[in-house]
């Protein structure tokens, strides 16, 4: 019996140096092709670069144990994040023209167990849909692109809801920052927001995502506070009176808003975060 146990310590510590080492793999071609893609001075190059870094990427995430790399060696122009529950990744990337034209990239990962085995969803930028679709579900085929550089947790009615702060670079004169959820059904489907974003307490019509448009020489506040269930955010104003309704032209005016989680999954936004004490209590 001891030697059985001795056996067995030896192998799940081999079993975990292995997946550990699997987890520090370096790839020196995807190193290449991200910092090539976002950093080559020519836009067709960047273009190829992409689409290489693209297929090298696909082919790494098909590799046993891909769900735990890390990919530290591109996280400076690739966004990876995880969830808390270790369920789902969000790998996102942006390639920009010479037009400062942004195209997102995204691929989505998903383990029920950490058994199980790990489903890939590839999201495709509905270029095309650059309103704001604020009601609408998407799919993985007419996604609102973003980079993801947040992301966080809830729960409403028994589903896990995986809620993303995210940029996506509109035009050369404006930007806009996104709060999203994905979140996988039953059947294994990922969907592309869900109705939890609410304008008060009496809102019977909840968002499916917020949009945040500005102009694209300010910069805004979109984030998660790490003490609240809470996300905060910068209130945007027209620049001057005749802008009003023009969004590339608003800029924000130093007040912070807030969405806060209730017990029953909802976000409810709330207006002026009157003393940053309430993000610390």
């Amino acid at each position: 019996m001891r030697m059985l146990n001795l056996k067995l310590i030896t192998t799940l510590s081999f079993l975990l140096v292995s997946i550990f080492c699997e987890a520090q793999y370096y790839n020196p071609l995807l190193k290449k092709y991200a910092d090539s893609l976002r950093y080559g001075k020519n836009a067709d190059y960047r273009k190829l670069f992409n689409d290489s870094f693209k297929a090298e990427i696909k082919s790494e995430l098909e590799k046993d144990n891909a769900f735990n790399y890390n990919f530290d060696s591109i996280n400076q122009v690739v966004s990876i994040l995880k969830s808390k529950d270790q369920k789902l990744r969000v790998i996102s990337w942006v390639y920009i023209n010479d037009k400062e034209e942004y195209t997102n990239h995204c691929i989505v990962q998903y383990k029920k167990k950490p058994s199980s085995e790990t489903t890939t969803y590839w999201l495709n930028d509905f270029t095309n849909n650059k309103a704001d679709s604020i009601y609408d579900e998407c799919t993985t085929s007419d996604w609102v692109g973003a980079l993801y550089y947040q992301m966080s947790q809830s729960r409403k009615s028994g589903i896990d809801y995986y809620i993303v702060l995210g940029l996506d670079g509109l035009t050369s004169f404006s930007n806009r920052k996104i709060i999203d959820a994905f979140w996988i059904d039953k059947q294994g489907e990922l969907h592309i927001g869900a109705p939890l974003f609410y304008d008060n307490d009496k809102d019977y019509t909840p968002r499916y995502r917020v949009f945040l448009n500005y102009a694209d020489a300010t910069s805004i506040v979109l984030r998660f506070e790490s003490v609240k269930k809470m996300i905060t955010f910068s209130n945007l104003t027209p620049s001057n009176p005749s802008a009003t309704g023009s969004r590339q032209y608003y800029i924000p005016d130093g007040r912070i808003d807030y969405y806060l989680l209730t017990k029953k999954g909802k976000w409810i936004k709330h207006e002026g975060l009157q003393e940053f004490d309430l993000l610390t209590n």
